[in-house]
């Protein structure tokens, strides 16, 4: 927060393109959400550093937040507990291995949608969210500490927003997804706002909002740009938009998109990757372009990349080899290859029984699957098959 309340360096405001996704997002304008221009831009008679309030990301009343608070939303019994017994001290002092360790738990809730999926996840990451914010609002410690307890913060309300959206929860994703770039503007965390910009877009296109989906990408590239982001991010980023160019049917967007996120997917890692963007393995990128050539019509070239994909997929990634599996049995259909759409839907339905797969998207694109094969259940294998996904996404 330092950067808001220093009197000798500019605070900073959001650049026009941000305050447009925040007033979207909140239905206001951005000086509602605390947010002011510099000194220079204040109204006559202003203070030359006006007080910001940032905006409460959890504290919100239940009419508001219906998802935080009340109802079966309650804290957990240990957390309630846990924080009547801290609410009562006067003195309670946040050490810094209390903080590395929820970092460490956020660390390994991200491992886990990555292998798994979000269904099981974004309700204790809630939990922690709250506990952390708790720690924020009652505990005592320094300036230091204080940025990473907002930092982590931060982390936990952005990877709730994408296990929401794993968990076919779109509204309540979006709510964290703008309450965390809403967290990253008003501390000048461009990581932040890199991460969930790239998270909103991924979202956006399951939403069938390509537009707003390459607006965001964009947007996360200008947040790139401002720490200097490593390639791995920029090639994230550069497939985001791909995807939404995708969405829209803008094949030559889509085509110079999907060029500049390989080039530089190839420059290789660096030690300065965030740990958001270690899934981008060449299996997930052949996986995400093959999304892109699918949403294009291009069904034979996706198929090719996808078949691709899932052959490169480790045990690691099963979430989104389960997707993979999900967009092949698709493309198959539109190519007309029946026999291999029955395959891949089936490997899916396998990672759904036995290796505890828990994606609400996963089971989405097996309905899709369904629906694509009604029509043809007469042919070999198919009429089982639809069966077997009936039962699966009963």
């Amino acid at each position: 927060m330092s950067k808001w309340e220093s009197e000798t360096r500019p605070r900073p405001y959001p650049h026009p393109e941000t305050r447009v996704v925040l007033e979207l997002y909140f239905q206001r304008p951005v000086e509602q959400l605390g947010l002011r221009p510099s000194a220079g831009e204040a109204p006559p008679g202003a203070s030359a550093v006006p007080v910001v309030t940032p905006v409460p990301l959890i504290e919100q009343s239940a009419a508001a937040m219906p998802f935080l608070a009340g109802g079966d939303q309650d804290p957990p019994p240990w957390l309630a507990q846990t924080t009547t017994d801290v609410a009562s001290s006067a003195d309670w002092k946040i050490a810094e291995d209390e903080v590395e360790l929820l970092r460490q738990a956020a660390d390994d809730m991200d491992a886990q949608d990555q292998q798994f999926g979000g269904n099981r996840l974004w309700r204790p990451t809630r939990a922690h969210l709250l506990w952390v914010h708790h720690m924020i609002d009652r505990g005592i410690y320094d300036e230091q500490l204080g940025q990473q307890l907002h930092a982590l913060a931060g982390k936990f309300t952005t990877s709730l927003g994408w296990f929401s959206y794993d968990a076919g929860h779109h509204a309540k994703a979006r709510q964290y997804f703008s309450e965390a770039l809403n967290a990253a503007m008003l501390t000048g965390d461009d990581v932040l706002s890199s991460r969930t910009l790239s998270n909103m877009a991924r979202q956006a296109v399951d939403l069938n909002k390509g537009r707003e989906a390459i607006r965001f990408a964009r947007l996360a590239q200008t947040h790139a740009g401002m720490w200097s982001a490593p390639t791995r991010v920029t090639a994230l980023l550069a497939i985001r938009e791909a995807q939404g160019h995708a969405r829209v049917g803008d094949a030559f967007s889509c085509e110079s998109a999907i060029k500049r996120a390989w080039k530089e997917w190839e420059l290789g890692t660096d030690d300065r990757d965030p740990d958001w963007t270690t899934f981008l393995n060449q299996a997930e990128l052949v996986c995400l372009e093959g999304m892109c050539r699918l949403d294009l019509g291009q069904t034979a070239r996706a198929q090719r990349l996808l078949a691709q994909s899932e052959k490169l997929q480790d045990v690691a990634h099963s979430r989104n080899r389960g997707m993979c599996l999900g967009r092949l049995a698709t493309a198959a259909i539109g190519a007309g290859d029946i026999d291999h759409s029955v395959d891949a839907a089936r490997k899916a339905i396998g990672l759904i029984r036995t290796a505890g797969l828990s994606s609400a998207r996963a089971v989405q694109q097996l309905k899709i699957v369904h629906d694509g094969l009604a029509p043809r259940y007469r042919a070999r294998g198919v009429g089982d098959l639809l069966a077997e996904i009936r039962a699966v996404v009963a």
